[in-house]
């Protein structure tokens, strides 16, 4: 009888990992908006992973249709939100104030997988359509995890991407 409870648990464990799961994408770097990091398609569930000095930003741009769903969120590792890191969604577009929409914060605890993060941003946005860009503003220094998206990818990231997102998140 036990060994059926724990084969449920497990398959539901799956089950709930498949369900929540995001694409993990490394961002080496975009600091500026003529370099911005291309997002193919914001209905897909991305994770995008950089690390960000004090100060500095990096820039995410995409196109959209009119009346796209745009599902936005900040997460940042628990470590690094303790040691004072901060980073700020700024999304810039058609329909959106001409400074740039900043997302309401927010101070949400999570797990994921193994690692403890702190939802700081979170966002629903329909879009009036056309070119967007968005910019993560950084506070001391740290790594992100800007998430896209809520379609679920036919595909995940590749052993040798998950270990550079460890070696960002600074998780042996």
């Amino acid at each position: 009888m036990l060994w059926m409870s724990l084969a449920v648990w497990s398959l539901f464990a799956l089950l709930h990992r498949a369900l929540v799961a995001h694409l993990a994408v490394v961002n080496e770097g975009s600091p500026s908006s003529d370099q911005a990091f291309r997002i193919d398609d914001v209905s897909l569930a991305q994770a995008f992973y950089g690390k960000l000095g004090n100060n500095s930003a990096d820039y995410y741009r995409f196109e959209a249709k009119s009346g796209t769903l745009l599902k936005l969120s900040m997460l940042i590792p628990q470590h690094f939100h303790a040691a004072g890191f901060q980073a700020e969604i700024v999304l810039r577009g058609p329909g959106l104030p001409a400074q740039g929409l900043t997302l309401d914060a927010e101070d949400k605890g999570m797990r994921i997988g193994t690692t403890d993060y702190k939802r700081t941003q979170q966002a629903d946005i329909h879009l009036d359509g056309g070119a967007y860009q968005v910019e993560i503003r950084a506070v001391n220094s740290g790594a992100y995890c800007f998430c896209v998206g809520v379609r679920e990818p036919t595909h995940y990231a590749d052993e040798a991407t998950r270990a550079r997102v460890r070696e960002l998140l600074e998780i042996v």
